[in-house]
């Protein structure tokens, strides 16, 4: 069993004048589910979310690629932007 987390994060600006404030809602993945997730670590994931009845469906699918990114990943190689880091 999991719950769905909310957390609200403040943080201050401008001389603690003013508070911006945002919330990130997560889900927590139970131990017994790390083998299955662990070979989508570091991948971009399209994400599906949909609800069937009183369920929560969420579809989680690699996303593709496209050749632009990597074509422009290589102009920079090329050109040299590859040594600012």
């Amino acid at each position: 069993m999991v719950r769905i987390q909310r957390r609200v994060s403040r943080k201050r600006y401008l001389g603690s004048k003013y508070i911006y404030e945002y919330e990130r809602i997560s889900l927590p993945i139970p131990r017994k589910f790390h083998k299955t997730v662990k070979p989508f670590l570091k991948q971009d994931l399209n994400m599906d979310l949909a609800t069937k009845g009183s369920y929560l469906v969420i579809t989680l699918n690699p996303a593709k690629t496209t050749k632009s990114t990597t074509a422009t990943t290589e102009i920079f190689r090329l050109s040299g932007w590859d040594e600012i880091d």
